[in-house]
């Protein structure tokens, strides 16, 4: 079952968020609303597949200050700002502060809608990329120093001959590390071994990769 997307609205623009919670409600939405950065707060949210439709200018507590706020907090949600009045500066320490963009007011429902949609998008795609880079470093990790090597070598390009001769060990021992990583690894091609040491940041995509057939391992 696919969970139901939601929006956080916070600002103290009361009129303002009735009309936005209408609107997002029509299009599908479970929207919360909260006329402050402080009842946001308190409200302690950590909801999946949602996003922070978030004013820009309040009292007591700016848009940017909840938004610092939240990071502090561990709390990682997409924020889209929503304002009528943002400075060069102000819009810089929005994005740079993790925000996805900054939308003027006044705005069509439809781009504000849809820019809702791209924020949880791209949030979303970012955090599976996240765990799947978390889940390649954990499996290398079961990987001994040696095993690593090997896999190193082998995701940029070198073949068993090559890899036995930069290590300085014989062809049959370096074959014999191949295989034993992809049996530890659960992988079922030389290929696979490459794209998962590639996830993990340890190397780039060898020059070859992936026009030459597997004939070259």
């Amino acid at each position: 079952m696919t969970l139901k997307q939601t929006v956080y609205l916070v600002d103290d623009d009361e009129l303002l968020l009735k009309t936005l919670s209408t609107v997002f409600r029509f299009s599908g939405f479970e929207v919360r609303e909260f006329r402050s950065p402080f009842e946001f707060l308190e409200s302690n949210v950590r909801s999946e597949n949602a996003c922070v439709l978030l004013d820009l200018n309040m009292p007591y507590m700016t848009g940017l200050e909840l938004q610092e706020r939240l990071a502090q907090d561990g709390v990682f949600l997409p924020i889209v700002i929503y304002t009528g009045d943002a400075d060069v500066q102000a819009t810089v320490r929005a994005m740079a502060g993790g925000a996805f963009t900054l939308v003027q007011k006044p705005c069509s429902n439809q781009v504000l809608v849809e820019t809702v949609r791209k924020a949880m998008k791209a949030f979303n795609e970012e955090q599976e990329q996240a765990q799947r880079l978390t889940n390649a470093h954990q499996r290398l990790e079961t990987l001994s120093e040696r095993e690593k090597e090997v896999a190193m070598l082998v995701a940029e390009g070198l073949i068993s001959s090559e890899i036995a001769e930069k290590l300085g060990v014989g062809r049959r021992t370096a074959e014999s590390h191949r295989s034993n990583i992809l049996q530890k690894l659960e992988l079922k091609s030389t290929a696979a071994l490459i794209e998962l040491v590639v996830l993990a940041g340890l190397t780039s995509k060898p020059s070859f990769w992936p026009k030459r057939s597997g004939n070259r391992y």
